[in-house]
């Protein structure tokens, strides 16, 4: 019981809106013609689009992953691979054990393996992706994600402004490299979910024509005074089975994504608005604005008025 694309589209872009992204460094990896490098299992999943030229990415066990000009693949954690040159030449592998290149002011940080003509080029790193206080969505991903774009959608322009984010990070940076993340991230697991026939557990849900009415309705009314009861009878489903559902599916109990939906609003509302604190609560579904205050601490680590004054000023700035 599957939703229709355009309404998956609209929950995924909710979803990953809440998502904590944490981002390690991205680097350009440049593979010269004859030459490859070995990586090892690293703890977060990596991310790779290819720039220029053709090359393949190898993980034991499955078929090689062809590599030319706007493929993207994500990696799960704890999988080494190989990144490889297409060459008539025999290959000859270098071991990295991660993806860490050396940086100049000028440059963005770069891996170059070998010498001689260019083989291809991609734009590499390491991240993870998940609600706060949960593992990483990607954990549980058996096989490697690989999304082809054109040259009309490709993400050229995003990996561009993350490589250069990442060799001179300024005020702000933090922000704008998930932003851009974020969106490279919708527009590849838009296709994938449409796609794949047995996508991660919540890929599923948010295809899920009843949960994914839930979500929705989560996520646009965020204010409603829910209950896990309400939230199943608008899913059609029993109390039991949905809660079941749900925390398979994201690891947590609705209600506990209610509340990160709220506070997820509320940080908006304070950077974006001059409103009350007080007010904010109200809106986003805080009883009061004691309640509102400890939850957003345990969430951002500052009470909402630091919050606002730290992150205005970034705006502005």
């Amino acid at each position: 019981m599957f939703e229709s694309p355009l309404s998956t589209h609209v929950v995924l872009d909710h979803l990953l809106a809440v998502l904590d992204i944490g981002v390690t460094h991205f680097t350009v990896c440049d593979i010269r013609d004859g030459w490859g490098m070995r990586l090892d299992a690293g703890k977060m999943a990596s991310l790779h689009y290819c720039l220029t030229g053709v090359g393949i990415l190898a993980v034991r066990g499955a078929p090689p992953i062809q590599l030319k000009p706007h493929t993207f693949v994500l990696l799960p954690a704890d999988i080494s691979y190989r990144l490889e040159s297409v060459s008539s030449k025999p290959v000859q592998l270098e071991h990295h054990p991660g993806l860490c290149g050396a940086s100049s002011r000028e440059s963005v940080p770069t891996i170059t393996v070998g010498e001689g003509e260019q083989g291809f080029t991609t734009a590499c790193g390491e991240i993870r992706v998940g609600l706060p206080g949960q593992s990483d969505l990607f954990t549980l991903m058996g096989q490697p994600l690989v999304v082809r774009f054109g040259d009309a959608d490709g993400l050229r322009d995003q990996f561009v402004m993350l490589l250069a984010e990442s060799a001179q990070p300024g005020v702000g940076s933090r922000a704008l490299t998930e932003a851009l993340l974020k969106q490279c991230l919708v527009l590849a697991l838009r296709r994938w979910v449409e796609t794949d026939a047995s996508p991660l557990p919540w890929l599923a849900a948010v295809a899920d024509v009843r949960l994914s009415r839930t979500l929705r309705t989560i996520f646009e009314q965020p204010a409603v005074a829910y209950t896990v009861d309400g939230l199943a009878m608008i899913a059609g489903m029993s109390r039991s089975a949905f809660a079941a559902a749900f925390r398979h599916a994201f690891g947590q109990s609705p209600m506990s994504l209610v509340k990160l939906v709220r506070l997820r609003r509320a940080s908006e509302l304070l950077i974006a608005t001059a409103l009350p604190v007080a007010e904010i609560a109200k809106r986003v579904g805080f009883s009061s604005r004691s309640n509102f205050s400890i939850a957003f601490s345990e969430l951002h680590g500052m009470d909402p008025s630091r919050f606002r004054r730290t992150y205005s000023a970034t705006a502005k700035g």
